[in-house]
């Protein structure tokens, strides 16, 4: 079975939809069979992916029994990677959706599908709501996506709570694997002082190495629908998201030589 993991953050606009598109792809271009999945209601990542074009139906109309998985879920040219959106939203059926979400179907569906993928990487809603939590009791990694600025870094302490009660309470296997902060500018001494002073209160490793740069190619490359990698201007910025899934790739082998997962090296190569 895949792994899933959702892409979350607790404020809005800090490119949380970019980092599940552009990860998702890095992913997809290191071997993985992955699995994009629009979750949230607002569809951010069904117009940046342009997905429409090919059907208006989504996770809502699977999880209505509207449609099978193939309905919906559709390959890139490169035939690694699938994307889903998030269908047809209502206000009906935004409730419905949140009602799947409480009663385990959500979960159950997500488990199902995931049997077919490699990774399901979910763009999650913004914030707290039941929806994100659902997502959250349903994933085995979650990934938190953030800016370097003073209002996003202050409402990380809010999500890893969140993250911890859902550890404790309804999913043990969800694991932190990290946060990403994005839109960064190098050069703005603002930024990387207040990093230095608000990463001093969180464990050294959890924050990604690799950050995300402020690329004017990430604009381009929404307004084509497609991730920065496949503009041909955009090498650089796909750089960073191609480095953060081998930095991811890693953090994954070594938590799985930490709970004693890892091959038995004594066993030789064959």
């Amino acid at each position: 079975m895949g792994k899933i993991v959702t892409i979350a953050s607790q404020k809005g606009g800090v490119g949380k939809t970019t980092t599940a598109l552009n990860f998702s792809y890095s992913l997809s271009r290191l071997g993985e069979r992955v699995l994009l999945i629009d979750a949230d209601p607002q569809g951010g990542m069904s117009i940046a992916t342009n997905i429409r074009k090919k059907t208006k139906k989504g996770l809502v109309d699977y999880l209505a029994g509207k449609c099978q998985l193939k309905e919906v879920a559709f390959y890139t040219k490169e035939k690694k990677m699938a994307i889903m959106g998030i269908g047809t939203v209502d206000p009906d059926s935004v409730q419905q959706l949140e009602d799947w979400a409480r009663n385990g179907a959500l979960s159950r569906a997500l488990q199902h599908i995931a049997k077919y993928f490699d990774y399901i990487v979910i763009d999650a809603p913004a914030g707290l709501g039941s929806l994100s939590v659902a997502l959250l009791g349903a994933s085995q990694g979650v990934l938190l996506a953030s800016q370097c600025r003073a209002l996003s870094l202050k409402t990380l302490p809010k999500m890893l709570s969140l993250i911890s009660w859902i550890q404790k309470n309804s999913n043990p296997e969800l694991s932190l694997e990290g946060i990403i902060l994005t839109m960064h500018n190098r050069d703005n001494e603002t930024e990387n002082a207040m990093f230095q002073e608000i990463s001093t209160a969180f464990p050294d490793d959890l924050f990604f190495s690799e950050f995300i740069a402020n690329d004017p190619a990430f604009e381009l490359a929404s307004l084509r629908s497609i991730p920065v990698g496949m503009l041909k201007t955009g090498k650089s910025a796909a750089r960073n998201y191609f480095q953060l899934a081998i930095e991811y790739k890693e953090r994954e082998m070594l938590l799985a030589q930490s709970k004693g997962e890892e091959d038995d090296v004594d066993s030789g190569l064959f």
